[in-house]
């Protein structure tokens, strides 16, 4: 009797067992159901905590929990992409406006003022031509810029002599530096260094880079262009002796439209902003990299790595 009994008796203690495993199943499931709308509603830093009783139950949990991750991160990246945006607009907006005021101020003056003399009218057309061409570089910067960013067709990449095309950059500016007294100190290796870049982007890379010199270095009267090979890279180090960059500013120089606090020689603002973010993307285009040491009045360089052809 006993025997049977126990024969009976197991099978409905198995069903109970299953019953009640599947009752807490749904139970945790519900549960997790309902910390996911409380974390969609209130709080996004919570999470979801199961017992390590059922093993897949509790791997869910884990992916729900990285899912949860995920998505605060994602959720970051987009509030700084508005944020970045808004301020592109604000920038954007700032600097189309101030130059186009100013212009057709200039412009109002000499059609109104009729005492105005044929000597200082030209100079109000000089005044309204540098303020046009600088807003037309401004707004094709701009679009390069814009046209890097999201373009994800690959840079072709060639076997380029670093020293020879930098020379050819510095002839191009050799009178610039004269008419400002600048010692050029270079240090170029022999036999030759050769790099997979791009040569158009190498010389816009470094025609960005010396006109930030003409800027912003004048005033140490020295600057200097040194290559050296580092393992599988060549870095080209671009360097002055001007006034250099603040520390709070160096995080951010590459960003574009990032102007900082500095005031050019003659008063007005430093560049558009966007000369050194186009030298970044450039060299992440060919595979490399750009950074930016300063010792504000002793000495800035800006290091680009390329990636060495043998």
């Amino acid at each position: 009797m006993t025997g049977a009994f126990l024969i009976l008796l197991l099978p409905m203690l198995i069903l109970f067992y299953l019953v009640w495993r599947l009752w807490n199943i749904k139970r945790q499931l519900r549960e997790a159901v309902k910390r996911i709308e409380e974390i969609r509603a209130e709080n996004r830093n919570q999470r979801i905590r199961f017992p390590e009783m059922y093993l897949p139950i509790s791997e869910l949990g884990g992916s729900l929990n990285r899912l949860l991750d995920d998505f605060n991160r994602n959720h970051e990246k987009l509030k700084l992409l508005e944020r970045e945006h808004k301020n592109m607009i604000a920038h954007i907006s700032h600097d189309l406006r101030t130059p186009l005021t100013s212009m057709l101020g200039y412009i109002e003056l000499i059609q109104q003022d009729q005492t105005v003399g044929e000597k200082e009218r030209q100079r109000y057309l000089q005044i309204v031509a540098s303020k046009g061409n600088s807003l037309d570089l401004f707004i094709r910067e701009f679009f390069e810029l814009s046209k890097l960013e999201t373009s994800d067709v690959p840079f072709d990449l060639s076997r380029i002599n670093i020293s020879e095309k930098i020379q050819e950059v510095i002839v191009t500016f050799y009178q610039q530096f004269q008419a400002v007294h600048m010692t050029p100190c270079f240090q170029f290796p022999s036999p030759p260094v050769y790099v997979w870049g791009n040569a158009q982007a190498i010389e816009r890379m470094f025609n960005n880079l010396f006109s930030n010199i003409l800027k912003y270095g004048t005033d140490g009267r020295t600057f200097g262009v040194s290559v050296w090979e580092e393992d599988k890279w060549v870095r080209i180090d671009v360097w002055d002796c001007g006034r250099g960059i603040p520390n709070k500013d160096l995080p951010y120089v590459f960003e574009r439209l990032y102007r900082g606090d500095t005031r050019s020689k003659s008063g007005s603002t430093e560049g558009n902003g966007l000369g050194l973010a186009i030298v970044k993307s450039l060299a992440e285009k060919q595979k490399g990299s750009v950074e930016v040491n300063s010792i504000p009045n002793e000495k800035t360089c800006f290091s680009v790595r390329l990636q060495k052809a043998l």
